[in-house]
């Protein structure tokens, strides 16, 4: 037995109005297509729902308890169709990010307060977390979006290229390097360094270019496991860092500088990562289209 929503349409429209001929002129019908999309649900109901007379339209008593129903079912089809319009037309929804901490420190926090002044009805929950959960998260559909730097291997995702950012030295204002006009990587392999740690996604770019020069750098001063501390630590005086341009940015002013390295020209990318094979709720994708012009106009 299949009910059709148009066939309860037709029914609550007649029993609202007590008419056949009201319900049909309401519903664009022929008086006659109201009739029988009536008959066909009484058909298969296997039950009479309306007592007919020439003059008047009546419910029986399996029709008042069956209106009951029918009007519910009714109205949470209408609120269904209204609440998914609402989430197409990007005015109601969630988008849940997972981000490394500098793009969380960075350029996020402007593209989000952006966004939610352009879709205020747009949840936007952001995860601040190392690189190897932003991967478990999108993976699993806790966070729909991830941004950070990842390997290109990484399986059941998608990676889009947000922005490169060039690679350099945070170094204190006071550093010998620091008046040099041109740096190369073989100057600042002696240096006291502070190095993200080795299970971060920056770390192998970094010892890469030195292998690729033939150059076995001065073992790191230090291990960190986020930029933000690797700043504080060159702040403080205990050596230099090599970071993209904006790591340096929360640097206290006159106190540290970044000067960009050369020999070779080496960039740290900054990624969009999503689950491979699931399409993006609408208030993400809207996210998506918006990070991205937010970035070219910033840049």
């Amino acid at each position: 037995m299949t009910v059709t929503l148009r066939q309860m349409q037709a029914f609550a429209h007649v029993a609202r109005h007590g008419s056949f001929t009201k319900a049909a002129r309401e519903l664009h019908l022929t008086q006659s297509a109201t009739s029988a999309l009536v008959k066909e649900l009484e058909v298969k109901l296997g039950l009479l729902l309306l007592d007919r007379t020439t003059r008047s339209v009546l419910l029986t008593r399996a029709g008042e308890e069956f209106r009951a129903r029918a009007e519910r079912i009714l109205t949470d089809v209408a609120n269904a169709v209204a609440d998914t319009k609402d989430l197409a037309d990007k005015r109601r929804g969630q988008v849940t990010i997972a981000a490394s901490p500098l793009a969380s420190t960075t350029f996020l926090p402007g593209a989000i307060a952006a966004f939610t002044t352009m879709h205020p009805y747009v949840s936007v929950e952001l995860h601040d977390i190392l690189t190897d959960r932003i991967i478990e998260q999108v993976r699993t559909g806790t966070a729909e979006l991830g941004i950070g730097t990842f390997q290109k291997s990484v399986s059941e995702v998608e990676l889009v290229t947000l922005f490169e950012d060039r690679l350099g030295v945070v170094m204190p204002v006071t550093d010998r390097l620091a008046g040099k006009r041109r740096l190369g990587w073989k100057d600042v392999a002696d240096q006291p360094r502070i190095a993200l740690s080795q299970s971060s996604a920056f770390r192998p770019l970094v010892d890469n270019v030195f292998a690729s020069l033939g150059v076995v750098p001065a073992r790191p001063r230090f291990e960190v496991g986020s930029m933000g501390t690797a700043v504080a630590l060159v702040e403080a005086g205990l050596g230099i860092s090599i970071l993209p341009r904006r790591a340096a940015s929360p640097a206290r002013i006159g106190t540290t500088c970044w000067r960009p390295l050369g020999n070779p020209v080496v960039s740290h990318p900054s990624t969009l990562v999503t689950r491979a094979g699931r399409s993006l709720s609408p208030g993400a994708r809207a996210f998506v289209e918006f990070l991205a012009a937010f970035i070219r106009a910033k840049r």
